[in-house]
């Protein structure tokens, strides 16, 4: 064969590994529904929540709209670069720029199938490269690869498909870095592997440690002694090739490492919890096409049953040496064991423990089964494979899969296990009796390619068919969305102000989660769900009484505004609110949208105001609206009670259990609400109260992102409301109720004091915070967006200290007269890992050059 004609052959094959997992991709999708096929969306869990949010913050980065290195929409502001490299930071999604915000749906089901895709052409560049097998039995182990139920089953969290995606590149680099002498593609998919996405790229990094191991006593037929005598040089060179390689990476990795600080990277203990996540019968059951997902004790690790009875095949031959079967067996006996122990599973996720998705993982293992499965069929194209090794493994997987039918740890039902057990049973018979006729060879293989098909249709089908949400809800919802922040930009001119809106996306699809909207349509809020949060921010909302129980630890990843709390909501400048009925202290705007309307809160103050010095000295306690008082008091500099109490009295419990409690009202104005059932609940995780007031439904409590103070309306003096609070979890106990009347002579008062003696036209653009402080006298200001180091201040060009507030805020000290601000936020670590990457890349490249030149020289000689 020519070299064109090989290299047109190869090109061929590369783009049927690429093009065969998506059409099962696409065939499974056109059944579902699935856009552009249907209109159902991918839109489920993580990627409803979360990505979708994500991918708008990056639609406005790419469109100069957005810095990658701040935004005021995440919480009260924080640094991105964390949210970035954790979620977004994967060139491929350069091809953002081709879809509208209106249109993210349809760009993820796009990043969906080129993915699954890069997958099936990466494992076979790695199968054929490495084992030498038929391109048909490596375009069905790719395929497979690409197929596995990790991969159908994360498409709603797309970003870990890199990893996958770049793990057989890396495990090729390995090899050729011991056998071909060559480090160019380990060195480059190191670098890729951190740079797509730092969390997934540790993990594919760990594994290249095993697979070097792995490799290397291969290369010496497993004989450790004399692989440490003669070659210790491809252990260095691996080391510092992969030392290059993280270095290279660093640009995205250090800064994100710093990012996590302060957030999950220091909130997570990790200990030795002696923990087993299930026994090794609860594991096998994984092997089972429907086995169950996301739970504690379901392993992520089908990746096609043909596969399977390969890798059994491989531990039942003859012709592979003992010391080879054992090294597979401590591999897959490790992997195992992290699925089983739980401090072994840490190891894999950066010893931070999953609170969902288990086994994260879990692309490793089917990696390690698809690497055993190719060695098999290696040997089996050798000639080195007897039919009744292949026949007794697919008696053994039919055994095994009766067994624990029998035991009832299989989800897939009765007549699916007889199916599998009829076919396995069959396949092993006519294998069994099968001489040398190649035809009747080339059928069975030709009817196993058919099953294998099949099976994997019904995979990707099962991880599908949970699709459900109509894209052009989202399509309409975002247009209408997009049009009200024009409409607030426009209202609110220059002037920084904050927009709130728990009528969300979400919200119409009975979702009672935080949302991350600001960032998908470019507005500043108090909102935000991500792991990669700020510490001191979701301390201070929870101790507000915004979400999360004051001066606990719950909820760490998440903060939300669920009802208008108009003292705090003025003091972090929050000046319009998405509300279904009008709320004290805030006026219709007439922007309606489909389920509420925006309300307008005239007492919102500036981004930047004076406040007094003693705002270094606050306390908080369990009391939300206590804890408002001592914010103000220390704002104002003196005990303001912006508060009257409100007498809370329980009353009785009701035939179902649930507490009633009377609230007593002494003055005219809004009266607000918190609920603490942090003692009374099992977990709230679980959906455990219902609060009414006076009959009238007020929200949901006691859930994980229902935790928060309640407006119940506007009261007079002698008012009492029947608060009753229903009950679905844990009817025993008394919940702990904190009950506030607003003095609103009282607030006025002291927010007028907060208003004047001052002229401010701060505001925030991206990593920028500038504008003219115009002060009546010297002043300490206040700006509601949280303090780090790394902001620099000039005032009036020159360079100026910020305070920190609160342990929260930022603070400015000016004299009086007008001042000229300036602030720029720079990333912890930016510019470090920038040097590092430089660092790493001419390392490499010095190695090379030295590497080439002994080669050069060994030639001369010879």
């Amino acid at each position: 064969m020519s070299e064109q004609r090989s290299k047109k052959r190869i090109a061929v094959i590369i783009i049927l590994a690429f093009v065969l997992p998506i059409l099962v991709l696409l065939a499974v999708m056109a059944i579902c529904g699935v856009i552009p096929f249907g209109s159902k969306s991918t839109l489920v869990w993580d990627s409803l929540l979360q990505h979708k949010d994500y991918y708008g913050y990056l639609w406005d980065v790419f469109h100069g709209k957005a810095s990658i290195e701040y935004s005021a929409g995440k919480s009260l502001g924080g640094r991105m670069i964390g949210l970035i490299g954790f979620y977004i930071s994967s060139p491929l999604n350069i091809f953002l720029v081709f879809f509208s915000k209106a249109h993210i749906p349809y760009f993820m089901v796009f990043m969906i199938i080129l993915r699954i895709g890069l997958c099936g052409i990466t494992g076979y560049i790695y199968i054929h490269n490495r084992f030498r097998i038929s391109a048909k039995s490596s375009l069905v182990l790719s395929t497979l690869y690409a197929l596995m139920e990790y991969n159908v089953y994360n498409c709603r969290n797309v970003m870990w498909l890199d990893g996958v995606i770049i793990l057989p590149l890396i495990a090729l680099g390995v090899w050729k870095c011991i056998n071909e002498k060559r480090t160019g593609l380990l060195f480059g998919s190191v670098f890729m592997a951190i740079l797509c996405n730092w969390y997934t790229g540790y993990m594919v990094c760990l594994m290249s440690g095993i697979l070097f191991i792995v490799e290397y006593l291969n290369a010496y037929d497993y004989k450790i002694k004399v692989a440490l005598k003669n070659d210790l040089r491809s252990i260095g060179r691996y080391v510092a090739t992969m030392i290059c390689g993280v270095l290279a990476s660093m640009c995205i990795l250090l800064p994100a490492c710093v990012s996590l600080i302060g957030g999950k990277a220091t909130n997570n203990t990790v200990g030795l919890s002696r923990i087993v996540n299930m026994d090794i019968t609860q594991f096998l059951s994984g092997f089972d096409v429907s086995a169950k997902v996301n739970a504690q004790d379901a392993p992520l690790i089908f990746t096609g049953t043909i596969v399977l009875v390969a890798v059994i095949a491989f531990f039942v031959n003859k012709k592979v040496k003992r010391s080879e079967k054992i090294c597979m067996f401590c591999l897959l006996a490790l992997l195992c064991g992290s699925y089983c122990l739980r401090d072994m599973e840490l190891v894999w996720t950066v010893f931070v423990r999953s609170t969902s998705y288990f086994f994260r993982f879990s692309f490793v293992f089917s990696f390690v089964m698809i690497m055993i499965a190719a060695r098999e069929i290696q040997l089996y194209e050798r000639g080195e494979v007897e039919n009744k090794e292949i026949a007794g493994a697919m008696m053994t997987v039919a055994a095994g899969l009766a067994f624990l039918y029998y035991i009832k740890k299989i989800n897939s039902p009765l007549r699916l296990v007889v199916l599998y057990l009829f076919i396995l049973c069959i396949g092993a018979l006519v294998i069994r009796c099968i001489r040398n006729s190649r035809l009747l060879i080339n059928t069975v293989c030709w009817i196993a390619i058919g099953l294998t098909v099949l099976e994997s249709v019904y995979n990707v089908y099962l991880a599908f068919s949970e699709y459900n949400n109509d894209v052009n809800a989202f399509t309409e919802y975002s247009l209408d969305a997009e049009n009200v922040v024009d409409q607030l930009n426009a209202d609110s001119g220059d002037t920084f102000y904050r927009y709130e809106n728990n009528y969300n996306y979400l919200y119409g699809l009975g979702r009672e989660i935080a949302t991350g909207e600001s960032l998908l349509y470019g507005y500043n809020s108090i909102e935000h769900y991500s792991s990669a949060y700020d510490f001191n921010v979701d301390r201070f909302l929870a101790n507000m009484g915004y979400s999360d129980i004051p001066g606990e630890k719950y909820f760490l990843c998440e903060t939300y505004w669920n009802s208008p709390m108009l003292l705090a909501d003025s003091l972090l400048s929050i000046k319009y609110v998405q509300l279904k009925d009008a709320a004290t202290g805030y006026e219709d705007t007439g922007i309606k949208t489909k389920n509420a309307e925006v309300y307008k809160n005239e007492y919102a103050l500036p981004l930047g105001y004076p406040v007094s010095e003693d705002m270094g000295n606050l306390s908080f306690g369990s009391d939300p609206f206590k804890n408002q008082e001592n914010l103000i008091s220390a704002m104002t500099g003196k005990n303001t009670r912006v508060y009257n109490d409100v007498q809370t009295e329980y009353v009785r419990k009701d035939k179902k259990n649930n507490e009633v409690w009377k609230l007593s009202v002494a003055n005219d104005g809004p009266v607000y609400v918190f609920v603490d059932g942090s003692d009374i609940h099992n977990s709230l995780y679980d959906h455990n109260c219902r609060i009414y007031a006076n009959g009238e439904f007020v929200q949901n409590a006691c859930h994980r992102f229902e935790i928060n103070s309640m407006y119940l309306g506007d009261y007079k003096a002698g008012d009492e409301i029947e608060l009753k609070i229903k009950r679905d979890t844990n009817k025993d106990k008394r919940h702990t109720i904190y009950a506030a009347q607003l003095d609103m002579a009282e607030f006025d008062n002291a927010v007028q004091q907060l208003k004047s003696g001052y002229t401010s036209n701060l505001n925030i653009s991206g990593n920028k915070i500038s504008g003219e402080v115009a002060l009546d006298s010297d002043s300490e200001i206040f700006l509601s967006i949280p303090y780090e180091k790394t902001w620099s201040l000039t005032v009036d060009g020159k360079r100026a200290d910020i305070e920190e507030l609160a342990d929260t805020f930022m603070g400015i000290k000016l004299s009086k007269g007008q001042h000229t601000i300036k602030m720029v936020y720079h990333t912890p670590g930016l510019r470090s890992g920038a040097v590092a990457s430089v660092v790493g890349f001419v390392l490499y490249a010095c190695m090379e050059v030295i590497r080439k030149r002994k080669y050069k020289k060994k030639e001369e000689i010879a």
